[in-house]
């Protein structure tokens, strides 16, 4: 578990805001805290669910939210869905699942009752910490690698995994839902996003040299793949909210 995190919008306006879904290696869980309803919407996913167990992101996705909103959410690491639940991580990918089918409903319908962030804090952390009972092991090698930086080199690496290039990419698609390539890609947008929402670069070309682009346009075209904007669209953008995989336009 990486970390927990809330969101609480109250707008006195009728229209929707639009939640901008970036590619992500970070699964999640997210309970919304509305007396049982779901107040998010997306033709991108099958179905939406007021808990909801969210798989990693390989591709953008636009989720319109209602002005009114509230929820509690746990970060996972990458191999998390597979340790705590028992589901190969390519079965998740770009999905998202009824948290129902995990948890008792119960604990669900507590939390979302639940008046404060202190409560429904508590309340998730035990179920997780009830999880631990039937954790799964997961391959050392994936887990070891999902830790690493994007200048690792890969074939170095397999050498001291005793381990084929093409049996390794089977395990860890297995495990996380990207290949170890498209994982290294991901990770390297999650570097620049967060670098320039932080304003720490010269210049958006001296961005792309120091993170192994082949050049701007390279950058450009890759980041837009990740987020569904350009790196210029993302700096004039009004956010209202920003969190690891996802930014709430005003």
């Amino acid at each position: 578990m990486r970390y927990y995190w809330t969101l609480d919008v109250q707008l006195n306006e009728e229209s929707m805001l639009n939640l901008q879904v970036m590619a992500d290696r970070y699964p999640r869980i997210v309970i919304q805290c509305l007396e049982g309803k779901n107040a998010l919407y997306s033709p991108d996913y099958e179905a939406v669910y007021a808990a909801s167990l969210k798989g990693i992101a390989t591709k953008p996705v636009l989720v319109r939210m209602e002005s009114t909103y509230s929820h509690i959410a746990a970060s996972l690491f990458p191999h998390s869905i597979q340790a705590l639940f028992g589901i190969d991580g390519h079965e998740t990918a770009d999905a998202v699942l009824d948290l129902h089918h995990f948890c008792d409903p119960y604990t669900i319908e507590q939390i979302m009752e639940a008046r404060h962030t202190h409560v429904r804090l508590a309340l998730l952390e035990a179920y997780l910490l009830r999880r631990l009972n039937v954790i799964r092991t997961v391959d050392w090698r994936v887990v070891n690698f999902s830790k690493l930086s994007t200048n690792t080199h890969y074939g170095h690496l397999l050498k001291s995994y005793s381990i084929s290039e093409r049996q390794f990419e089977r395990k860890f698609l297995q495990s996380i839902g990207f290949t170890p390539s498209y994982y290294k890609r991901v990770l390297r947008f999650e570097k620049a996003l967060f670098r320039i929402q932080q304003k720490c670069y010269k210049s958006l070309a001296d961005l792309a040299y120091e993170l192994g682009y082949a050049d701007q346009s390279h950058f450009n075209r890759e980041f837009k793949q990740f987020s569904a904007m350009t790196p210029l669209t993302l700096l004039a953008q009004n956010e209202l909210v920003k969190e690891s995989g996802s930014l709430l336009i005003g």
